[in-house]
Protein backbone atom coordinates (compact mmCIF):
# COMPACT_ATOMS: atom_id res chain seq x y z
CA UNK A 1 0.00 0.00 0.00
CA UNK A 2 2.87 2.38 0.77
CA UNK A 3 4.31 1.74 -2.68
CA UNK A 4 0.92 2.54 -4.25
CA UNK A 5 0.68 5.79 -2.30
CA UNK A 6 4.20 6.77 -3.38
CA UNK A 7 3.28 6.11 -7.01
CA UNK A 8 0.12 8.20 -6.70
CA UNK A 9 1.99 11.05 -5.04
CA UNK A 10 4.84 10.87 -7.52
CA UNK A 11 2.56 10.88 -10.56
CA UNK A 12 0.53 13.79 -9.18
CA UNK A 13 3.60 15.94 -8.53
CA UNK A 14 5.20 14.96 -11.84
CA UNK A 15 2.04 15.86 -13.76
CA UNK A 16 1.81 19.18 -11.95
CA UNK A 17 5.45 20.01 -12.71
CA UNK A 18 5.06 19.15 -16.42
CA UNK A 19 1.87 21.17 -16.80
CA UNK A 20 3.37 24.17 -15.05
CA UNK A 21 6.52 24.00 -17.18
CA UNK A 22 4.41 23.88 -20.36
CA UNK A 23 2.37 26.84 -19.17
CA UNK A 24 5.50 28.85 -18.33
CA UNK A 25 6.99 28.11 -21.77
CA UNK A 26 3.82 29.33 -23.47
CA UNK A 27 3.05 25.99 -25.12
CA UNK A 28 -0.26 25.80 -23.26
CA UNK A 29 -2.37 28.40 -21.54
CA UNK A 30 -4.25 27.38 -18.42
CA UNK A 31 -5.05 29.03 -15.12
CA UNK A 32 -2.90 27.84 -12.23
CA UNK A 33 -4.48 29.98 -9.57
CA UNK A 34 -4.31 28.24 -6.24
CA UNK A 35 -1.45 25.97 -7.39
CA UNK A 36 0.00 26.01 -3.85
CA UNK A 37 -2.97 23.99 -2.54
CA UNK A 38 -1.55 20.92 -4.24
CA UNK A 39 0.95 20.72 -1.38
CA UNK A 40 -2.02 20.22 0.96
CA UNK A 41 -4.22 18.10 -1.29
CA UNK A 42 -1.65 15.58 -2.52
CA UNK A 43 -0.10 14.67 0.89
CA UNK A 44 -3.56 14.30 2.47
CA UNK A 45 -4.73 12.16 -0.45
CA UNK A 46 -1.65 9.96 -0.19
CA UNK A 47 -2.12 9.61 3.58
CA UNK A 48 -5.55 8.10 2.97
CA UNK A 49 -3.66 4.98 1.85
CA UNK A 50 -1.14 5.05 4.71
CA UNK A 51 -2.83 6.23 7.88
CA UNK A 52 -4.78 3.85 10.06
CA UNK A 53 -7.01 6.70 11.20
CA UNK A 54 -8.08 8.61 8.13
CA UNK A 55 -10.19 11.36 9.68
CA UNK A 56 -7.40 13.93 9.70
CA UNK A 57 -6.47 13.13 6.11
CA UNK A 58 -10.08 13.41 4.94
CA UNK A 59 -10.54 16.77 6.68
CA UNK A 60 -7.17 17.99 5.39
CA UNK A 61 -8.08 16.93 1.85
CA UNK A 62 -11.41 18.73 2.14
CA UNK A 63 -9.75 21.90 3.45
CA UNK A 64 -7.22 21.79 0.61
CA UNK A 65 -10.02 21.54 -1.94
CA UNK A 66 -11.91 24.41 -0.26
CA UNK A 67 -8.77 26.57 -0.38
CA UNK A 68 -8.37 25.74 -4.07
CA UNK A 69 -11.98 26.74 -4.78
CA UNK A 70 -11.51 29.98 -2.86
CA UNK A 71 -8.28 30.76 -4.74
CA UNK A 72 -10.16 30.29 -8.00
CA UNK A 73 -13.02 32.52 -6.78
CA UNK A 74 -15.54 29.68 -6.75
CA UNK A 75 -16.31 30.42 -3.09
CA UNK A 76 -15.72 33.61 -1.10
CA UNK A 77 -12.60 33.75 1.05
CA UNK A 78 -14.54 35.30 3.93
CA UNK A 79 -16.90 32.33 4.05
CA UNK A 80 -14.28 29.59 3.92
CA UNK A 81 -14.35 29.01 7.70
CA UNK A 82 -18.09 28.31 7.45
CA UNK A 83 -17.42 25.65 4.82
CA UNK A 84 -14.71 24.13 7.00
CA UNK A 85 -17.13 23.83 9.95
CA UNK A 86 -19.70 22.22 7.62
CA UNK A 87 -17.04 19.79 6.38
CA UNK A 88 -16.00 18.78 9.90
CA UNK A 89 -19.63 18.32 10.96
CA UNK A 90 -20.39 16.12 7.95
CA UNK A 91 -17.27 13.96 8.36
CA UNK A 92 -17.99 13.51 12.06
CA UNK A 93 -21.66 12.72 11.45
CA UNK A 94 -20.93 10.18 8.73
CA UNK A 95 -18.28 8.51 10.87
CA UNK A 96 -20.69 8.16 13.80
CA UNK A 97 -23.38 6.69 11.57
CA UNK A 98 -20.89 4.30 9.99
CA UNK A 99 -19.52 3.21 13.37
CA UNK A 100 -22.98 2.55 14.76
CA UNK A 101 -23.75 0.29 11.80
CA UNK A 102 -20.68 -1.81 12.48
CA UNK A 103 -21.48 -2.52 16.10
CA UNK A 104 -24.10 -1.47 18.63
CA UNK A 105 -21.79 -2.05 21.58
CA UNK A 106 -18.28 -1.51 20.23
CA UNK A 107 -18.21 2.02 21.68
CA UNK A 108 -18.23 0.47 25.17
CA UNK A 109 -15.03 -1.49 24.62
CA UNK A 110 -12.90 -1.79 27.77
CA UNK A 111 -9.23 -2.57 27.82
CA UNK A 112 -6.66 -2.71 30.63
CA UNK A 113 -3.63 -3.71 28.58
CA UNK A 114 -2.75 -1.01 26.05
CA UNK A 115 0.46 -1.30 24.06
CA UNK A 116 3.68 -0.38 25.90
CA UNK A 117 6.39 1.75 24.32
CA UNK A 118 9.68 3.14 25.63
CA UNK A 119 9.79 6.92 25.55
CA UNK A 120 11.82 9.55 27.45
CA UNK A 121 13.52 6.85 29.44
CA UNK A 122 10.28 5.37 30.77
CA UNK A 123 7.66 2.83 29.83
CA UNK A 124 4.60 4.52 28.37
CA UNK A 125 1.26 2.98 27.52
CA UNK A 126 0.12 3.91 24.02
CA UNK A 127 -3.60 4.42 23.43
CA UNK A 128 -5.12 5.23 20.04
CA UNK A 129 -8.90 5.66 19.84
CA UNK A 130 -11.05 6.85 16.94
CA UNK A 131 -14.83 6.77 16.52
CA UNK A 132 -15.29 4.83 19.76
CA UNK A 133 -15.27 4.99 23.55
CA UNK A 134 -12.67 3.04 25.49
CA UNK A 135 -12.10 2.71 29.23
CA UNK A 136 -8.69 1.89 30.71
CA UNK A 137 -8.07 0.94 34.34
CA UNK A 138 -4.59 0.82 35.89
CA UNK A 139 -5.71 -0.59 39.24
CA UNK A 140 -2.74 -2.19 41.01
CA UNK A 141 -0.34 -1.38 38.17
CA UNK A 142 2.76 0.81 38.10
CA UNK A 143 1.97 3.88 36.02
CA UNK A 144 4.91 5.69 34.43
CA UNK A 145 3.02 7.51 31.71
CA UNK A 146 0.66 7.21 28.79
CA UNK A 147 0.53 8.55 25.25
CA UNK A 148 -3.10 9.12 24.21
CA UNK A 149 -4.35 9.94 20.73
CA UNK A 150 -8.09 10.28 20.25
CA UNK A 151 -9.96 11.64 17.27
CA UNK A 152 -13.76 11.61 17.20
CA UNK A 153 -13.69 9.37 20.26
CA UNK A 154 -13.65 9.27 24.05
CA UNK A 155 -11.02 7.84 26.40
CA UNK A 156 -11.44 7.22 30.13
CA UNK A 157 -8.30 6.69 32.21
CA UNK A 158 -8.84 5.38 35.74
CA UNK A 159 -5.62 5.87 37.72
CA UNK A 160 -7.21 5.35 41.11
CA UNK A 161 -5.40 2.68 43.14
CA UNK A 162 -2.55 2.74 40.61
CA UNK A 163 1.10 3.07 41.69
CA UNK A 164 1.77 6.39 39.94
CA UNK A 165 5.44 7.21 39.56
CA UNK A 166 6.22 10.75 40.74
CA UNK A 167 6.60 12.89 37.63
CA UNK A 168 4.57 10.59 35.39
CA UNK A 169 3.34 12.21 32.19
CA UNK A 170 0.14 11.92 30.18
CA UNK A 171 0.77 13.07 26.61
CA UNK A 172 -2.50 14.07 24.95
CA UNK A 173 -3.43 14.51 21.30
CA UNK A 174 -7.18 15.09 21.35
CA UNK A 175 -9.09 16.36 18.32
CA UNK A 176 -12.89 16.42 18.15
CA UNK A 177 -13.04 14.11 21.13
CA UNK A 178 -12.99 13.90 24.88
CA UNK A 179 -11.11 12.43 27.83
CA UNK A 180 -11.80 11.68 31.46
CA UNK A 181 -8.95 11.13 33.91
CA UNK A 182 -9.53 9.90 37.47
CA UNK A 183 -6.79 10.08 40.10
CA UNK A 184 -6.51 9.53 43.84
CA UNK A 185 -6.77 12.59 46.11
CA UNK A 186 -3.09 12.45 47.04
CA UNK A 187 -1.94 13.16 43.46
CA UNK A 188 -1.13 16.68 42.23
CA UNK A 189 -2.00 17.31 38.59
CA UNK A 190 -0.07 19.94 36.62
CA UNK A 191 -1.95 20.87 33.45
CA UNK A 192 0.19 21.87 30.47
CA UNK A 193 -2.27 21.06 27.66
CA UNK A 194 -2.70 23.65 24.92
CA UNK A 195 -6.32 24.13 23.89
CA UNK A 196 -8.14 25.59 20.90
CA UNK A 197 -11.95 25.61 20.93
CA UNK A 198 -11.65 23.18 23.84
CA UNK A 199 -11.43 23.11 27.61
CA UNK A 200 -9.71 21.31 30.46
CA UNK A 201 -11.65 21.00 33.72
CA UNK A 202 -9.46 19.98 36.65
CA UNK A 203 -11.31 19.08 39.85
CA UNK A 204 -8.27 17.94 41.80
CA UNK A 205 -5.17 19.26 43.56
CA UNK A 206 -3.02 21.63 41.48
CA UNK A 207 -0.61 22.68 44.26
CA UNK A 208 2.17 20.33 45.33
CA UNK A 209 2.00 19.54 49.06
CA UNK A 210 4.92 17.79 50.73
CA UNK A 211 5.07 14.10 49.92
CA UNK A 212 2.48 14.23 47.14
CA UNK A 213 3.10 12.64 43.77
CA UNK A 214 2.91 14.84 40.69
CA UNK A 215 1.23 13.91 37.42
CA UNK A 216 1.93 16.10 34.38
CA UNK A 217 -0.45 16.62 31.46
CA UNK A 218 1.08 17.71 28.16
CA UNK A 219 -0.03 18.01 24.53
CA UNK A 220 -2.99 19.69 22.92
CA UNK A 221 -6.75 19.45 22.66
CA UNK A 222 -8.71 20.91 19.74
CA UNK A 223 -12.50 20.97 19.51
CA UNK A 224 -12.94 18.76 22.56
CA UNK A 225 -12.80 18.56 26.31
CA UNK A 226 -10.81 16.92 29.10
CA UNK A 227 -12.10 16.37 32.63
CA UNK A 228 -9.79 15.47 35.49
CA UNK A 229 -11.39 14.17 38.70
Amino acid sequence: MKRTSKIIGGISLLAFGIVWALELSGLISISLEGWWTIFIIVPCFVNLFNDKHKTGSIIGLGIGILLLLAARNVIIWGDIWKYIICLVAMVWGISLLFFNKKSCCGHCHTSSNPKTIVMDGGKFQKIDVSFSKQDYSFDGQTFEGVDVHTSFGFVSLDLRHADIRDGAVINVDCSFGGMEIRVDKGVTVINGIDTAFAGVDCDCATQHPDGAKTLYLKGHCHFGGIEIK
